[in-house]
């Protein structure tokens, strides 16, 4: 029974990988550039994953999907709120980095900031709120770090549990606390 266990373990991990395939680019190294010495770098097996999103964009960037709708780092913040609707909350204070104000808006399973810049606001962060939602690549808060690494690859930058990855002018930020992902936020990357 418990070669069968094996075996099955090594086949869902083996699926997870080739799931992440199509999604990560070819020149990803095979180990991880810093591990920390609390999580295990050995693979532990996953439910069976949900359905990765594998369609091809031309912007090389990471965004979010919300109901057939991409949420791209940058874009017009008034153009996204059309499509998703009135926000359950939303506050605004002085920006301490840009011009004028930051907005928040919150939405179920995320919250967004925008940023103002020549007199427009833009998205600038989207956090996850809670399991409701995943990335692209279908990570969302509760999976392990080595179902966020056989999705997103091994070229990151990582500090203190927080495990972040960059595309184009974006990044993608997870914490990892006791092995699991505690948060997801996607960051425009400015100067």
């Amino acid at each position: 029974m418990k070669r069968w266990l094996a075996i099955l373990s090594v086949l869902l991990i083996c699926v997870a990988a080739l799931g992440a395939c199509g999604y990560e680019e070819a020149n990803s190294p095979a180990a991880p550039a810093e591990a920390s010495p609390t999580e295990s770098p050995t693979p532990t097996p996953e439910p069976a994953a949900p359905t990765v999103d594998t369609t091809v964009t031309i912007r090389n960037e990471f965004y979010l999907a919300v109901n057939g709708n991409h949420l791209y780092l940058n874009d017009e913040i008034d153009n996204i709120l059309a499509f998703l609707g009135e926000p359950m909350h939303t506050f605004s204070r002085p920006s301490c980095a840009f011009v004028g104000y930051d907005h928040f808006f919150q939405f179920p399973g995320f919250q967004m900031q925008s940023y103002n810049t020549n007199g427009i606001d833009r998205l600038h962060t989207i956090i996850l709120t809670d399991d409701s939602l995943s990335t692209v690549g279908g990570i969302f808060l509760g999976v392990t770090r080595d179902r966020l690494l056989a999705v997103y690859g091994y070229e990151y930058e990582y500090a203190y549990g927080m495990y972040t990855f960059t595309r184009g002018n974006t990044t993608l930020r997870v914490l990892i606390t006791n092995g699991m992902v505690q948060t997801i936020a996607y960051e425009l990357i400015t100067n």
